[in-house]
């Protein structure tokens, strides 16, 4: 309940990484989106033994992924890459294209 405004921000994000991610590809700029889940921080403290918190080091390999992955308009989720490896898959097997295809009668 009442998390409109939440979920409105993170919907704003995926668009905006979409759109700039076009806007740019032509310059060379490559645009993603990474969401590391819940992060524990000296800022923001989470309950100790919180399923699905995370430290601030465990999410490190996250960034890596989307910095090296050499594509544009994608997104990341940390609890993606958790399933991606317990299955064998590389981290990179997580990146997920935000954008849909141009709509073409």
């Amino acid at each position: 309940p009442s998390n409109s405004h939440y979920c409105a921000s993170k919907f704003a994000l995926e668009g905006m990484t979409a759109a700039l991610a076009e806007e740019l590809r032509d310059k060379g700029i490559q645009v993603n989106s990474y969401a590391p889940g819940l992060v524990n921080t000296r800022s923001f403290p989470k309950p100790e033994g919180r399923k699905g918190v995370r430290s601030a080091e465990s999410i490190e390999d996250g960034f890596f992924t989307v910095l090296e992955g050499g594509v544009t308009g994608h997104y990341l989720h940390s609890d993606e890459v958790d399933e991606a490896r317990e299955k064998g898959f590389e981290d990179s097997a997580a990146l997920k294209p935000i954008g849909e295809a141009i709509f073409s009668p």
